[in-house]
């Protein structure tokens, strides 16, 4: 989305309500710089002007940025786990922090209008606009050698004077970032306080850098593409580092990929994967250890869900398999829904009713021809059942 603006149409209108000279000055010294950063920005000069544009209270945004209330519906949903490990267990749930109306408003406002205004880094494929799962795939499809890394809680290791310096970037004033910043983060809950920035007696009287940060909750509209401008960065390190050992690099959010279409061998992967641990460290993030994967050649190579042997991504066969059975029980006449939850351990029909409908979105994304027939089975399924 484009947001025009004119200069002296602003000083005219902004005389004419009596606005002083100084702060008419500073005013199209600001939007300036955010014109320089990129023409389609928007012109956002204070959180007033900010809660005006995205039509919210600006006394909700500033209870919001000054800390004051907690906005989030937070609930946990079961996270998959890492089969096979002998070392100490993932944590098991995975914490969802939905924005209240007004909050989700503002985020979306900023997500759509800012944040998808300047693209991420190349190697970045999650959350981006001409850019999906697949694109990310066929960068990897037929290689020799794949090697898949992940970030242990990805959102939570971004702070919230990360989120400040990717909108100081984008040209938005000191005070502005900074109030930004806190509406697009959440305080962490007491229990899990970083306890660099935990607070002490005369706690108030502390510099900013003692008292708790926020990070990006996940849940939010802002928190992918926020993640993901906080991570250039790291992207640009990882893309050389590839670049050097003839890898190729993306990433998918969390999901860290590297592929080799030449020879390589064991030693020079777990070289690689050394190097990559050392980057992802020096950023402040964990590499989840269990979930790295070195497949050989010869191996069957999965990322992200899909086979990237040859030819392009597709869908694998258990995948298929899954949503195949799933359907066929919903439309069995002696089965149906709810013979089907129970059997299968979801909590309600609602819950399992996502669940399916989520796997063939994701289908949808690979083959779209396929996903075709699976709506059609899905639209028969009769849920009263």
């Amino acid at each position: 989305m484009k947001h025009p603006w004119d200069p002296q149409t602003f000083a005219s209108g902004a005389k004419a309500e009596g606005r002083s000279d100084e702060t008419v000055s500073a005013s199209i010294a600001a939007a300036s710089a955010i014109k320089r950063r990129h023409p389609d920005l928007p012109v956002v000069l204070t959180l007033n002007h900010l809660a005006h544009l995205s039509d919210v209270s600006s006394d909700f945004l500033h209870e919001v940025a000054h800390r004051k209330i907690d906005p989030y519906r937070v609930f946990r949903v079961k996270k998959r786990g890492v089969p096979n490990k002998v070392s100490a267990p993932p944590r098991r749930y995975r914490t969802i922090c939905v924005p209240e109306p007004r909050l989700m408003r503002a985020q979306r406002w900023i997500a759509q209008n800012v944040l998808q205004v300047i693209p991420s880094h190349p190697a970045s494929f999650a959350f981006i606009k001409n850019r999906d799962l697949v694109d990310a795939a066929e960068r990897h499809v037929g290689a020799k050698w794949l090697v898949k890394m992940d970030v242990r809680h990805f959102f939570e290791s971004i702070h919230e004077d990360a989120a400040y310096w990717v909108f100081r970037g984008f040209g938005y004033g000191a005070l502005l970032s900074f109030q930004m910043a806190r509406i697009c983060t959440r305080l962490p809950t007491h229990s899990r306080i970083d306890p660099r920035y935990r607070l002490g007696r005369g706690a108030s009287a502390q510099p900013y850098r003692t008292h708790p940060m926020g990070h990006l909750p996940q849940g939010a509209p802002t928190s992918p593409m926020l993640a993901n401008f906080a991570s250039a960065i790291l992207d640009s390190r990882l893309a050389q580092l590839a670049t050097s050992e003839n890898w190729t690099y993306t990433r998918y959010a969390d999901d860290l990929a590297f592929s080799r279409i030449g020879p390589s061998s064991r030693g020079e992967a777990m070289h690689l994967v050394k190097q990559v641990e050392t980057a992802l460290e020096t950023s402040g993030l964990v590499p989840h250890r269990q979930k790295t994967t070195i497949v050989p050649p010869g191996g069957r190579k999965i990322l992200l869900g899909v086979a990237v042997d040859t030819g392009r991504p597709r869908l694998t066969k258990a995948f298929r398999n899954n949503i195949e059975t799933h359907l066929y029980a919903l439309n069995h006449e002696s089965i149906g829904p709810e013979r089907h939850r129970a059997k299968r351990g979801f909590a309600s029909k609602i819950g399992m009713r996502r669940h399916i409908l989520g796997l063939i979105a994701f289908a949808h994304q690979v083959d779209e021809a396929y996903a075709s027939k699976l709506y059609a089975e899905a639209n028969r399924v009769d849920w009263t059942r």
